[in-house]
């Protein structure tokens, strides 16, 4: 009895040991996986969603209030922080090439929100020089009063091998497009201890990063009305010098 006793118990001490090995292993691998992509500030307890085998188009995700969720896409890693509840619609480019972003919004109701991140400026806005080849359209589908931080990983090395070019580290800025005045503004940003260029927001819009080390030359879309006005003054050139050959 005695034997069968301590058979039972090395029996089942051997297999809580493999089980702890198994877990041991998978976590290696989800961790290897991830390699070089986790950001180093996700909290232990975040929910983690592997999406690491696409790009994401048009794809639809939910994050739970209060609940960091961290999704692995193949070329971006974003880690989301929402107080309510939000529906999200994400695209990104394949050009965009491994960033890690971290979003914390404070919304003042459940929300929608469309995320499209490119490489290139979109259609209608100006491009800004010596950017880090990243833009982020944020757009949410109703009205709703937020406060918000946005933060972008900062790798120096990574970056100046995929730029090609040396990075001015203190004239990185976050800018959003002013639809309004159809330029860019500069928001006040700072470098925080875990490697993030980071900057608070009462709005979204099209967002950016770049080496602004003279705001004067921050480009800007002409405005349609200046564009009218120009094209109104043209007609009246032209009636001129018509009217003018004519009397001739």
């Amino acid at each position: 009895m005695k034997t069968k006793r301590k058979m039972l118990t090395s029996f089942t001490a051997l297999l809580l040991l493999l089980i702890f090995s198994v877990s041991t292993l998978v976590c290696v691998h989800a961790t290897a996986q991830n390699n070089g992509n986790v950001p180093p500030d996700m909290p232990q307890n975040a929910q983690q969603v592997d999406r690491s085998d696409i790009t994401p188009y048009c794809k639809m995700e939910s994050v739970q209030a209060m609940n960091t969720t961290v999704f692995f896409y193949q070329n971006v890693t974003m880690m989301m922080n929402c107080t309510q509840n939000c529906e999200m619609n994400v695209t990104i480019d394949e050009q965009v090439q491994n960033r890690i972003l971290a979003i914390d919004v404070q919304p003042n109701r459940t929300m929608t929100l469309a995320m499209n991140m490119t490489a290139e400026a979109p259609e209608g806005v100006a491009t800004m020089e010596r950017t880090l080849n990243f833009y982020m359209g944020l757009e949410t589908g109703e009205p709703v009063e937020l406060q918000s931080q946005l933060k972008l990983m900062i790798n120096q090395t990574e970056l100046e091998q995929e730029l090609g070019r040396e990075l001015n580290m203190s004239a990185l800025t976050w800018l959003y497009w002013n639809q309004t005045q159809n330029q860019w503004e500069i928001v006040e940003s700072t470098m925080n201890q875990d490697g993030y260029l980071v900057c608070n927001t009462d709005h979204y819009s099209i967002w950016t990063v770049a080496e602004v080390e003279n705001p004067e030359d921050i480009p800007e879309t002409i405005h349609v009305l200046t564009i009218v006005a120009l094209a109104a003054v043209a007609m009246v050139v032209a009636a001129s010098l018509k009217r003018n050959k004519n009397s001739k």
